[in-house]
């Protein structure tokens, strides 16, 4: 992965610093090229001076013979520029009276085949030359200024095939030398980046890496350290959240497995105790013998139905059977059903119902989340005490509370209350036969209608459950 990194980076920056190279060194010798044609055409001031002198009736006499303009350039043209081999205070070599063809080297470089004379609109004259992709011109003017009519023409000079001499060429050699070895430095340094940036893109992914193998392996107590803000950074971030939800899930279900184990265990032991009883002949299958077993029985078979109703408290199966229920009389046969066992502890139990409300709702699941809730209320209320079951229409829902006096669970447990197995006082729930699942169950049902239930201090000092279910099927 390294290797693949490395190799990918540092070839895109070498290809760029290659093809920038490239570029350059198109552009310097197009760019030097161009600077010797301005500096050549520069020097024909004696040219561009007597051109002036005779333009202006125009220069109808060049187009006319194209041998007199040759001698005119040739008359007026500079001579080429002074070489090593003229001493700085020699004078140049004169002119001759009759000069041959202006040349400055070979025949690629001729000057009769480079210069053409224009008019102000760029028109061709003289000098039947094509233009090539160096071309230069430079203004004819009279009076010394270049504006409106005094604006006579141009000379036009193509750039030589080649270079004028050896002088250029080394200095074009140089340059060239000197891009060559830029664009090396800048490789290196290409090289050197790619390795730091496939280092730095490795390093935290090798510490995902090992991470997910030590979550593989089950240990989901290690994290990563998180160091950086970027994108890996934010993987690391979620991986940390991950591990930390398995760890609690890991948690909660090996605590979901003890809990389950040991509330099983009650009734199993009571019915094995019964039954042993019975074979070793110590007690007899009479009637109060049967009903301590059948009461075991029944405690386990609720047990049973209740971790069901949990493991698919979220699936399509636990409200398979949505119709249009009237939930007060849903409420009021729960009530019935518990009002008998309220009384003979003297709690009071007061209805606030509508006459009637229409919601989605499978009539047994809620039916046993009312169950749930009165028996957990019975549980958990003194004697004599008070019990109150509120059911009002909201904008789309519709909102059951119920509500109990003392005692209470403290304010942080609210939540809690829901949890599977969670008793505010563990050896007191017991002692009532509770198993700690009714309001989890109650808040599996809930869920799965797309309601919503919460717990609270009630008005009247104990706990208060409110339930809101959609008027509209979910």
């Amino acid at each position: 992965m390294f290797a693949k990194i490395f190799t990918a980076v540092a070839a895109i920056s070498i290809l760029i610093v290659l093809v920038m190279a490239l570029m350059v060194a198109l552009w310097m010798r197009e760019g030097f090229a161009r600077y010797l044609l301005r500096g050549e055409l520069a020097r024909f001031d004696e040219l561009a001076t007597s051109l002036a002198e005779r333009g202006q009736n125009g220069w109808a006499e060049f187009d006319e013979d194209p041998q007199l303009w040759a001698a005119f350039v040739h008359a007026h043209a500079p001579l080429p520029s002074r070489s090593p081999r003229f001493p700085p205070e020699a004078p140049p070599p004169p002119r001759p009276d009759n000069p041959p063809p202006f040349t400055l080297g070979d025949d690629n470089m001729r000057l009769e085949k480079r210069i053409v004379l224009l008019d102000r609109d760029g028109n061709q004259i003289a000098g039947h030359i094509e233009r090539s992709a160096l071309f230069e011109r430079r203004p004819v003017c009279a009076n010394n200024t270049c504006a409106g009519a005094n604006l006579l023409g141009y000379i036009g000079l193509n750039a030589p095939m080649e270079q004028r001499d050896a002088s250029d060429t080394f200095f074009l050699r140089g340059q060239y030398a000197s891009l060559a070895l830029a664009a090396l430095i800048a490789i290196a340094l290409s090289a050197a980046a790619a390795f730091i940036i496939a280092r730095q893109l490795l390093e935290p992914v090798r510490r995902l890496e090992a991470g997910a193998k030590t979550m593989a392996a089950g240990n989901y107590t290690a994290r990563i350290k998180q160091d950086r803000s970027d994108e890996l950074g934010q993987l690391i971030g979620h991986y940390n959240t991950l591990a930390a939800t398995l760890e609690q899930t890991a948690k909660a279900e090996r605590e979901w497995i003890s809990n389950t184990s040991h509330e099983l265990q009650t009734p199993l032991a009571v019915l094995r105790a019964q039954i042993e009883a019975l074979q070793d002949g110590i007690r007899q299958p009479d009637d109060k013998t049967l009903t301590e077993m059948h009461a075991a029985l029944m405690r386990l078979s609720r047990l049973v139905q209740d971790l069901k109703t949990l493991s698919y408290g979220r699936e399509a199966e636990l409200t398979s059977s949505i119709e249009q229920e009237d939930l007060p009389s849903l409420v009021k046969q729960a009530a019935e059903t518990m009002r008998s066992k309220l009384s003979a502890k003297g709690i009071e139990l007061e209805l606030n119902l509508p006459m009637q409300m229409w919601v989605p709702c499978d009539r047994g699941q809620i039916g046993q989340v009312m169950d749930n809730l009165l028996e957990n209320a019975f549980r958990y209320t003194d004697g004599p005490g008070q019990i109150r079951v509120n059911l009002q229409d909201g904008e789309g829902f519709a909102q059951l509370t119920v509500e109990d006096t003392p005692p209470a669970a403290p304010e942080d447990d609210g939540d809690k209350l829901f949890d599977r197995f969670y008793r505010v006082e563990a050896s007191r729930s017991r002692a009532h036969g509770g198993s700690g699942l009714g309001l989890s169950v109650c808040r599996a049902i809930v869920e799965a209608h797309g309601g919503t239930i919460s717990a609270g201090r009630s008005e009247l000092g104990g706990v208060q459950i409110v339930i809101r279910l959609p008027k509209q099927a979910v």
